[in-house]
């Protein structure tokens, strides 16, 4: 695991990610999971991504969520939670 996250450190051309972002992020998956806490982590995570449509291509059948940015990713997770306010809870 730490040659994967030596890999991924060395390849990065742009600025470092801010580690505030971590807690906002976690967050949101939170305050989303918890309308549905029966559901697994994996199977939430899945998804969210799986409804961006910067995880899909064309030909494929699942999805790649490898290269999508977690500003990307923070943006759904405000649309999720904005569409759940609008639901009342089951």
């Amino acid at each position: 695991m730490e040659e994967v996250v030596r890999e991924v450190e060395e390849d990065g051309d742009g600025p470092e990610r801010d580690p505030a972002r971590i807690d906002a992020l976690l967050s949101k998956l939170r305050e989303i999971w918890m309308r549905d806490p029966d559901m697994r982590f994996g199977q939430l995570v899945y998804n969210l991504y799986w409804q961006m449509p910067e995880t899909r291509k064309m030909g494929m059948t699942g999805i790649d969520m490898f290269y999508v940015e977690d500003d990307a990713f923070d943006l759904r997770l405000d649309e999720v939670i904005r569409e759940s306010w609008q639901t009342p809870k089951p």
